[in-house]
């Protein structure tokens, strides 16, 4: 090649270079090429969240054929056989699908209300992918241990995202039917006082009945446990220097767990009570520190009654609770949300024995044994001034046993956790 040719393909060259670059245009297309040819991790979980969202919208997730519309349970055991695992947990039942990664919660009636994925591939999948994708989620609930990120969509589906705070990526979704979760077997609240007053005595049935209702819609709020010959004897209140003492010694006695939702304050006045009665079996929850209505409280205030609360607990026991029963049973969305995040579910009642108005052991005895039903969470008192709870105790734990019920304590009746 002799200079001339040279010289020409070099001034081409540099026309060339400087024409593209500018050109943004060309550089643009180039900088795309380039792009194009790098790895598509967060397309692919980009890929993977649109893909899981276009099927909650069916009420169902990836790899499963069931949805929470209108599946039964028995499709699934029909076609995938009988589950590794069944289980009865809070309202409902769940069968576990080890080697598919799959678990399905369902009603008494077979509906399946929720479908929850495992798989690994959800492992790489972050919140900010999450949030980037589909906005802040319409809730973001916290526990001790990990953030839910929830997603409501049309027909009241729920599309969960279950994130651990100590990783990074979703350890399992779920796709939710509230509706179809709610519990089949519901009991109204019994007990009755002829020491009201008319006035008292309709605003009592009124609070009972919504009560109910708000406990039908939400899922960490308990009235009574399933259609099973259980009942869980429980004691607000306590502890104190006798009565408290008095009716653990009757419940061993009789070889019956007992459920004592203890005041933070007096347990910090009666440790060595609280001691027994954990060290004998019995279980020692949360009844707040001060007993004071938490709906009438500001959310620090609620988060300091539910933290010293069970901060007294731990300090006795070693062990932090993680059942609560709001003082009077007053309860709104904010308190249920409150004890959530820092790991409690909410336990009331179904049969009040109206221990404080009329306090007559006989009174107390019969509005049990008048009303009694399976899965009857039955509240009586242990605090110093309800001395004729422990006189009334030993009839009503006989008439129980001769009418066929076993008393549990109310993680077995349940199936929640005690404590954290």
């Amino acid at each position: 090649m002799n200079k001339k040719s040279i010289l020409v393909i070099g001034m081409l060259f540099i026309l060339l270079t400087a024409c593209y670059a500018d050109n943004p245009a060309t550089s643009d297309q180039l900088q795309q090429r380039e792009e194009e040819l790098q790895p598509k991790e967060g397309n692919q979980a980009l890929e993977l969240l649109n893909r899981i969202m276009e099927q909650a919208k069916k009420g169902m997730t990836l790899g499963s054929p069931y949805n929470v519309l209108d599946s039964k349970i028995d499709e699934a055991k029909a076609e995938w056989g009988k589950p590794d695992n069944e289980d009865h947990a809070g309202k409902g039942f769940y069968a576990t699908y080890q080697n598919k990664s799959f678990v399905f919660g369902f009603n008494e009636a077979g509906d399946i209300f929720d479908v929850r994925s495992y798989a690994k591939e959800l492992n790489e999948i972050t919140s900010v992918q999450i949030e980037d994708l589909f906005g802040q989620p319409d809730q973001l609930r916290e526990t001790n241990n990990e953030e839910i990120y929830v997603y409501e969509l049309e027909r009241k589906i729920e599309l969960k995202f279950i994130i651990p705070k100590e990783e990074k990526g979703v350890h399992h979704l779920s796709v939710f039917n509230p509706e179809r979760a709610k519990n089949e077997y519901v009991l109204d609240i019994k007990g009755e006082s002829h020491q009201l007053s008319a006035s008292a005595w309709e605003s009592m049935k009124e609070w009972r009945k919504q009560i109910v209702s708000f406990a039908q819609e939400n899922e960490n709020v308990y009235i009574n446990g399933p259609n099973k010959k259980q009942v869980a004897l429980t004691f607000d209140d306590g502890p104190d220097g006798k009565v408290t003492p008095a009716i653990i010694d009757i419940l061993d006695e009789y070889n019956v767990k007992g459920n004592f939702f203890f005041l933070g304050r007096n347990v910090e006045a009666f440790p060595e009570v609280v001691k027994k009665a954990y060290t004998n079996g019995h279980l020692i929850l949360s009844h707040s520190y001060n007993h004071v209505e938490l709906p009438k409280l500001s959310t620090k205030e609620i988060q300091i009654e539910i933290e010293q609360a069970g901060n007294a607990i731990k300090s006795v026991i070693g062990k932090e609770p993680s059942i609560i029963r709001t003082p009077y049973g007053e309860t709104n969305k904010q308190v249920v949300e409150l004890a959530q995040q820092q790991g409690y579910s909410v336990v009331l009642w179904s049969i009040d024995t109206l221990d404080w108005s009329q306090k007559e052991a006989s009174n107390i005895v019969n509005n049990v044994m008048n009303h009694v039903r399976n899965g009857d969470i039955i509240l009586m008192h242990s605090d110093a001034k309800k001395t004729e709870a422990a006189k009334a105790l030993p009839d009503l734990i006989e008439g129980l046993q001769e009418k066929g019920f076993e008393m549990v304590d109310l993680e077995t009746l349940l199936n929640i956790k005690a404590y954290q």
